[in-house]
């Protein structure tokens, strides 16, 4: 089965859903064994990523010369990123689990009938944008096309405080209480059923 990153983000996104997608790939490249030499650099990727994020946030506040220099950012930003897709795509070589693990989407290959999907990896925990929040993210399984997630106390596993579904491999919990440990876990649902639920995603709340 040939597989390759899906870049139609690049320019169809707004700019939240952009921004997530960007963020989970540098998060999961970052350290990927998989990707030892990415080109271009995670760094510079990084770097023109922030000046992106800049530009949004000063967009926001109105202004044609604001909304100029955020596009102007974010094409600078796409073109990184398609080098870095030509990067990935030549490293994982068709292989699934490798594409998968570099958090690009991948593009919907030819009709394959689909199984019993596997249950997702253990969630990687971050801290949220604000105080008593937390980003959880997994490489996504192919063939899902919704994630069910629940949030628990450490100290009480089996008593869910939040639940919610996506349909991207990643979510954000708010509305959490500091110094407290919680866990996060996960199943997806596919055109043969719901999987079993992944392994904890473990973190103290700051």
């Amino acid at each position: 089965m040939n597989v390759k990153p899906s870049i139609g983000f690049f320019t169809k996104d707004g700019e939240a859903p952009f921004t997530d997608k960007v963020t989970t790939i540098l998060e999961w490249m970052n350290t990927n064994p998989k990707y030892p030499t990415p080109s271009p650099t995670l760094t510079v990727v990084q770097t023109a990523f922030d000046a992106y994020k800049v530009a949004t946030a000063n967009a926001a506040q109105g202004g044609v010369e604001n909304t100029a220099i955020r596009d102007a950012r974010r094409a600078e930003l796409v073109a990184l990123l398609r080098q870095l897709a030509n990067y990935v795509s030549a490293t994982a070589n068709g292989d699934l689990e490798t594409l998968i693990s570099s958090g690009f989407p991948i593009q919907k290959p030819n009709r394959t009938p689909i199984g019993p999907l596997p249950p997702p990896s253990a969630p990687v925990l971050s801290q949220g944008p604000v105080t008593g929040s937390v980003r959880a993210v997994v490489p996504p399984v192919y063939g899902a096309f919704i994630y069910n997630w629940r949030l628990a106390l450490a100290s009480a596993p089996t008593v869910y405080l939040q639940t919610a579904q996506s349909t991207a491999a990643r979510i954000l919990f708010n509305d959490l209480t500091a110094g407290q440990v919680y866990n996060v876990e996960l199943n997806c649902v596919g055109a043969a059923g719901t999987s079993d639920w992944s392994d904890d995603g473990t973190m103290r709340i700051i």
